[in-house]
């Protein structure tokens, strides 16, 4: 798992039950933390780095030394948990979601069997349970629900106003009490995590342990593609443009740049094992917006539009793309 905040000042891993703090910019560490159960989600704000474990315990924590600032107790075990960008947590329990903020615990919101929890805007959050029904809370409770053909296994919002889900095969769209197709996955790969851009005009996803792909929107072109060659992808999250952070088992992440494919590595804690990896990288930054065409003369009416592709064709993009070998192996890209 991993966390980026918007200012690009904070960057937060975990390894099971070990807190790992990093210096946004530079990918240097700072402080490293053994908490008292495994956690289950990390978060940063320009401001605190927070973390929640399985235990159901949020803890805030100051984001330039080992010192915790405040704690807060769902009150059951967590099955996920998300972390908005003010620092506010959602906890995922067997019973529903909860609301925790340095103050201690806020709101609770019935929906037995909750696995799936992401933040919205204005007071909005969504949770999911494991029969694929889905609940979108406001201010004033409940305000809309529907059922998905499969268990969603994660969820974001998207800034241009809208949920993006994810069930294992596909992409979904949640705008305006309806739920729209976004785009579909390969069969034989399933998608496990997602995320969006701050401006909303692209959208990453995990495919099975070793994938990252980022899409355009609301073009849904390949703009990105990581491909691990010996690690777990355990998590993504955008930072600044063009950033997009990439948390990997043991701990360890890259921070890829979507302009030009650069790609760099943090750096290892003091005490803990130096590990290398290797990862192929393909970019192709979306095309600056073209100036509008003059008039021109009538013409024979253009071909119809081909459909867009499935997420599953678009991985082939890489052979017209900037293909690139990274051999991780020390500080930097």
């Amino acid at each position: 798992m991993i966390a980026f905040d918007s200012t690009g000042r904070n960057l937060v891993l975990a390894d099971d039950a070990e807190l790992l703090v990093h210096d946004g910019p530079s990918e240097g560490p700072r402080w490293r933390r053994d908490c008292k159960s495994p956690l289950i989600a990390v978060g940063a704000t320009p401001d605190a780095v927070i973390s929640v474990d399985e235990d159901g315990q949020a803890v805030w924590h100051d984001p330039l030394r080992d010192e915790q600032r405040a704690t807060a107790e769902a009150g059951d075990l967590a099955r996920a948990a998300a972390i908005s960008p003010s620092g506010h947590v959602l906890v995922a329990t067997s019973d529903g979601a909860v609301e925790l903020t340095p103050s201690g615990p806020g709101r609770r919101h019935d929906w037995p069997g909750a696995t799936v929890v992401a933040w919205g805007v204005g007071g909005r959050l969504l949770v999911g349970d494991e029969n694929g029904k889905l609940g979108v809370f406001g201010p004033a409770g409940l305000v809309e629900e529907h059922q998905l053909d499969a268990p969603p296994v994660a969820a974001t919002w998207n800034s241009r106003g809208f949920w993006v889900v994810a069930t294992a095969r596909k992409l979904l769209r949640i705008e305006g009490g309806a739920v729209h197709h976004l785009t579909g996955g390969p069969a034989d790969i399933p998608i496990r995590a997602v995320a969006c851009s701050l401006g909303g005009d692209a959208i990453a996803m995990v495919l099975g342990d070793n994938l990252t792909i980022v899409l355009s929107w609301p073009g849904r072109d390949n703009i990105g593609q990581l491909r691990y060659l010996d690690r777990v992808v355990d998590g993504v999250q955008f930072g600044p443009e063009p950033w997009l952070a990439v948390g990997l088992d043991g701990g360890d992440g890259n921070k890829f740049d979507l302009s030009n494919g650069n790609l760099n590595r943090t750096d290892t804690h003091p005490g803990r094992e130096h590990r290398r990896w290797m990862v192929q990288v393909s970019v192709h930054p979306p095309e600056p917006a073209a100036a509008p065409a003059r008039p021109q003369p009538a013409a024979e009416p253009p071909a119809a539009a081909k459909p867009k592709a499935s997420l599953g064709s678009l991985l082939g993009f890489a052979a017209v793309a900037v293909v690139i070998i990274y051999a991780i192996v020390r500080f930097g890209s």
